[in-house]
């Protein structure tokens, strides 16, 4: 029985990520939001890492669960001798049940197809949208060249400050931002939406609107899809101020305000357009948060990662060996 203290363990450390992550996650932002980039990238493969241990629970289970072949013999045969050269355990620890073994070797392999076959679908009907709503938006607009920048002007009476996938037309913005913004103001705004251009923004919240928003039912998950693109608008602010300085950043996005509910620009809306407008983000600019009290929660967050690391190592890496070893048994 001791054997099922690791799928014991490892069941525990997902479901206290699942749960308590979010709660780490608002914890460690001070931290996190100093170096918005890498946070970024930590998140997405904390998504990763999460979904890949999720599916190491599943082949844990396999090498200490029997239960009754439902595939032929040949092929249980093939399946068995993989688990007999990939587990750890003595076969006096096996448990018998009810659950064919097959089935538990094969949902880690469903749910990424699932997965992937849901993404492409999102991502494909997203396209689909954005194109619309993209052609809808350069016909009533113009290009124009400001302040160096190549831009989708509008008419929108909003001081409108967005961006678009380079491929749908990059920077937007209105008319009435150029009159509402002095010239230090303006060039910051732009400065902010050309790193989101540049910097490939739209298709980090492509791919993880693909394939982390459909599991937002986990509340990890769904706080890492909620993260993510403030962290993108930060990394934003920061190559603006780099160029630009704090007090024209900090200065404009208190002018442009939230962005509107709803503007004649993006009617409809561009699923993973970026917006400048925000003063949220306007304290963190003129007065970061100490870290000091991020540093437990980050701590923490840094603890349940590499517990599911070491796992899910521990786990797939067997399995994958014997594989390309083509599952030989050395008798």
């Amino acid at each position: 029985m001791t054997a099922l203290l690791s799928p014991l363990l490892l069941a525990a450390a997902l479901v206290a990520t699942a749960l308590g992550g979010p709660m780490l996650l608002r914890g460690a932002a001070p931290a996190l939001m100093r170096t918005p980039r890498t946070a970024v990238a930590l998140l997405l493969s904390a998504a990763g890492l999460w979904l890949m241990a999720t599916a190491a629970l599943s082949l844990l289970l396999a090498w200490l669960l029997t239960g009754p072949a439902i595939l032929p013999a040949p092929v249980a045969g093939a399946c068995q001798r993989c688990l007999d050269a990939a587990t750890p355990f003595p076969a006096g620890d096996l448990i018998d049940t009810m659950i064919p073994v097959a089935l538990l070797l094969l949902l880690p392999a469903a749910g990424l197809l699932a997965l992937v076959g849901l993404g492409i679908a999102r991502g494909v009907r997203r396209r689909i949208r954005n194109r619309a709503v993209a052609r809808g938006i350069a016909d009533r607009s113009r290009r124009a060249w400001v302040q160096g920048h190549q831009v989708l002007l509008t008419r929108d009476p909003h001081p409108t400050a967005l961006s678009l996938p380079r491929s749908l037309g990059g920077i937007v913005i209105s008319e009435s931002l150029i009159d509402a913004l002095t010239p230090p103001e303006l060039a910051a705004v732009l400065a902010h939406e050309r790193e989101h251009v540049h910097g490939r923004h739209h298709l980090v919240l492509a791919i993880l609107d693909a394939l982390v928003a459909p599991l937002r039912g986990v509340p990890f998950l769904a706080a890492i899809v909620d993260a993510v693109p403030h962290y993108l608008e930060i990394a934003a602010d920061d190559a603006a101020r780099r160029r630009t300085g704090t007090p024209a950043l900090a200065s404009a996005l208190l002018k442009l305000g939230e962005p509107p509910a709803s503007s004649t620009a993006v009617p409809g809306g561009v699923a993973g357009a970026l917006h400048a407008a925000g003063p949220d983000r306007i304290g963190h600019l003129v007065a970061p948060t100490k870290i000091g009290a991020a540093a437990a929660p980050a701590s923490l967050l840094g603890a349940a990662g590499i517990t599911l690391a070491v796992f899910t190592a521990a786990i797939h890496l067997p399995y994958l060996s014997v594989i390309l070893d083509g599952c030989h048994l050395a008798y």
